[in-house]
């Protein structure tokens, strides 16, 4: 397998560069997991963590959907009063592990950063190795100069998700469970209906997770080989929201996959409309 460049940092490396003058770091904890239920609020948080709340704050305010991605200037606008620079090395994390924080980093992949990473196994494993933490939150001292460029390869909406149905030109992948899949458990919105997109497969995010941390390039790989049905084909990564969907595009790209993209809207969105076709079983 070709050397790539990893999107993770551990807590042993966060730790050693928390003086790092470029380092941001960025919690992105979410309030409920993939099945409904409450995240318990963390009382500590990493030294020099800042709040990056996209559930509610850092997205689309246009729509009902939940944390659908703003646009450039609306997302541009939001960052830079947290100190973020175009030369900043920016490490999320969230209160779970390796859940809510790959939504953020493919967040600012797509808004034209690379410099961004997840850490891998996120507050439970920095917790776990005894580092200090702190009981609030950071906030900037000065205005960043970051400059949003939407990456248009790496979104899609429901339009194209539409027109694929009939091309299949792109793989589409559904990180949810497969319970939810085959709508054989509700799904944790009230009133939305079970099951999936015609001609998506079901690989759930959490086949990608070995202890709170991503599994090693070498397993993604394995896994993504026995999913791919066609190498050069485009990929397009989808779950409930959004969010979790994000966990596969951080699992590709550890394995040198790089032609993905993401359905922002995802199942949400899609079951919402009548007009959508769907298989419920």
């Amino acid at each position: 397998m070709k050397q790539i460049s990893s999107n993770l940092k551990s807590a042993k490396w966060l730790k050693e560069h928390l003086s790092d003058p470029d380092l941001v770091i960025l919690d992105a904890s979410m309030v409920k997991m993939p099945n409904g239920h409450l995240i318990p609020p963390a009382k500590n948080c990493i030294p020099g963590a800042k709040r990056f709340n996209y559930d509610t704050e850092i997205c689309d305010q246009s729509t009902n959907l939940p944390h659908m991605l703003p646009g450039e200037k609306e997302f541009q606008s939001a960052v830079q009063p947290l100190g973020i620079n175009s030369n900043s090395t920016i490490v999320i994390y969230d209160r779970i592990g390796v859940f809510a924080s790959p939504r953020a980093w493919w967040m600012f992949k797509v808004m034209g950063h690379q410099n961004v990473f997840v850490l891998d196994g996120g507050y439970p494993k920095w917790q776990e190795a005894g580092f200090a933490t702190e009981t609030n939150f950071s906030k900037s001292n000065s205005k960043g100069d970051f400059s949003a460029v939407l990456d248009t390869q790496k979104i899609v909406h429901q339009n194209d998700i539409l027109e694929n149905i009939k091309s299949q030109s792109n793989q589409l992948i559904d990180a949810r469970s497969l319970a939810r899949f085959h709508a054989k458990e509700p799904e944790p919105r009230p009133g939305l209906a079970g099951g999936h997109i015609p001609n998506s497969i079901c690989l759930p995010f959490t086949d990608l997770l070995d202890g709170g941390l991503l599994k090693s390039p070498q397993q993604l790989v394995e896994i993504f080989a026995d999913r791919l049905t066609n190498q050069n084909r485009n990929i397009i990564f989808s779950c409930g929201s959004g969010v979790t969907a994000c966990i596969l595009a951080l699992g590709a790209s550890e394995c040198g996959i790089d032609n993905y993209a993401v359905y922002d809207g995802s199942w949400t969105e899609w079951a919402l409309d009548d007009g959508t076709p769907k298989i419920t079983e």
